[in-house]
């Protein structure tokens, strides 16, 4: 598993610098061609939105993966041993309900989109809500990885001599 998660999240990052940078190169031409030329571009502003809806998620995904977003942390230096490891576990498997919901219903709606066509670029909405079924699926497969490195650290011989609270 760690090691597509390895290829996914490296994906990620590549896909995320490339739109991030190819959505400045489309709004800076929009504003150039807006008030400079006079004649903006009718697809830009579609087009900026939809690689931000992109970045957004797999940004969310990318975050998981490397532990970087905002959690409260309070509590959990405040546990130790294995009550801070089954707190753990309880909020990977909240996160990952949470994230399967969100990939179901995001699955449904997207798949719903598949006859409507975007305004300005005339290409299924599906490829802009189909964002949320993926990010959410790789949401998954991180914290999947997270339980099994927190389970594998858990049973190690190393962890168990340092137990410090309660048999």
């Amino acid at each position: 598993m760690q090691k597509i998660n390895d290829v996914t999240s490296r994906l990620c990052k590549v896909l995320i610098m490339v739109m991030v940078l190819l959505m400045t190169l489309v709004i800076f031409a929009q504003v150039i061609m807006r008030y400079v030329f006079l004649a903006p571009f009718a697809w830009a502003e579609e087009v900026g939105r939809y690689l931000l809806i992109w970045i957004s998620s797999l940004g969310a995904a990318y975050a998981v993966r490397y532990g970087m977003h905002i959690s409260v942390i309070f509590i959990s230096q405040k546990l130790k041993g294995y009550t801070a490891f089954a707190v753990g576990m309880v909020i990977h498997l909240m996160v990952i309900a949470f994230s399967f919901v969100c990939f179901a219903e995001g699955l449904h709606l997207s798949l719903r989109q598949w006859d409507q066509l975007s305004a300005a670029l005339r290409v299924p909405m599906f490829f802009a809500y189909v964002a949320v079924p993926f990010s959410f699926a790789l949401i998954i497969m991180y914290t999947l990885e997270h339980m099994a490195k927190g389970v594998a650290s858990q049973m190690s011989p190393k962890s168990r001599l340092g137990k410090e609270d309660g048999p």
